[in-house]
This record gives C-alpha cells, sequence and structure tokens, in this order.
C-alpha cells in the first residue's frame, strides 16, 4: 500500500472512488475548455456587417464611437445632413441622462426621438408618443456593442417617418 493509499484509508475514502471524481474533473474541465473555445472562434467569425449597429468588432462605418465629437453632436450632424427637409426641438430631460427630439414638417409633428442611457427605463415620452400616434424611436447611447452606425441611425428614422 503507498502513502496515497494510507491517506485515503485513514480519512475512510478509497482510492478508486478519489480516481472516479478526478476523472469527472478532467472531463468537465475538458468540456468547459471546448465550449470556450468554440465560443472564442465564433466570436472571431462574426464580424458585423457594414450598416449592422451590433456586435463586438467596430464597423468602420461611421458611427457614434468613432465620430470626431460627442454623441450628441453625431446624432445632430445626421439629423441636419440627412433630414434637413424637417425641423427639430431639442429637449434635455432634467435630472436625467435623456435628450429628446421632436421632428416637424409643416408644423406637424412627425416624429419623437429619445436618447437614453441603458439604464434609463423611462416610458414616459414613448406613451405620450404613441397616445399622439407619433411615431416614436428610441437609442442607446452607452450601450456595450451597439454601435448606432450612420446608416443604422437613418434607416431607422426613414421607416418611422415614411
Amino acid at each position: 500500500m503507498g502513502l496515497f493509499d494510507k491517506l485515503l484509508d485513514g480519512l475512510g475514502v478509497d482510492s478508486q472512488t478519489v480516481g472516479k471524481f478526478v476523472d469527472g474533473l478532467v472531463d468537465s474541465a475538458k468540456e468547459q475548455n471546448a465550449k470556450r473555445e468554440s465560443e472564442r472562434a465564433y466570436s472571431a467569425s462574426v464580424e458585423p456587417a457594414s450598416g449592422d449597429s451590433w456586435g463586438e468588432v467596430m464597423p468602420q462605418e461611421e458611427n457614434q464611437y468613432n465620430y470626431n465629437g460627442t454623441y450628441i453632436q453625431y446624432f445632430e450632424n445626421i439629423f441636419d445632413n440627412e433630414f434637413s427637409d424637417y425641423e427639430y426641438e431639442k429637449e434635455e430631460i432634467a435630472g436625467t441622462l435623456r435628450t429628446v427630439y421632436s421632428f416637424y414638417s409643416g408644423g406637424r409633428k412627425e416624429l419623437v426621438l429619445e436618447l437614453m442611457n441603458e439604464r434609463s427605463s423611462a416610458k414616459k415620452i414613448r406613451n405620450e408618443a404613441e397616445r399622439e400616434g407619433i411615431p416614436y424611436l428610441r437609442f442607446y447611447y452607452d450601450h456595450d456593442g451597439w454601435w448606432n452606425t450612420r446608416s443604422y441611425v437613418v434607416r431607422r428614422m426613414r421607416e418611422a417617418l415614411s
């Protein structure tokens, strides 16, 4: 009987039970490692295509993070250049990290757009727009992996305004 067997015998445990336990741990570790490798390989193969606004890799397309300015300036640049037919009013919601834009055409409100923090669950502006029958959009400016690419913002706004 070896030293290891004597120790186990002193604890009232047989070496076969310990062997099975260790084999189980090794198998579990191998499974976890294989799963991690599979996830890494999948993540590396999924590059967001131009126009997609989410993913682990920042798209080459202009987005709020590679724009030379703040996220407010980024969105307003899109509003000014892509939606120049509309006038808009900007409202900073006091005590919050939210900015609301109301877009008008011919004096009629056509769209309500809210830029907000991902931790905000406010629904007041959205509910008001819904009651008034006005399209509503929300963009989170700080959600990890959400890039708000130019084409994504423009596409959503055009869809809401059509």
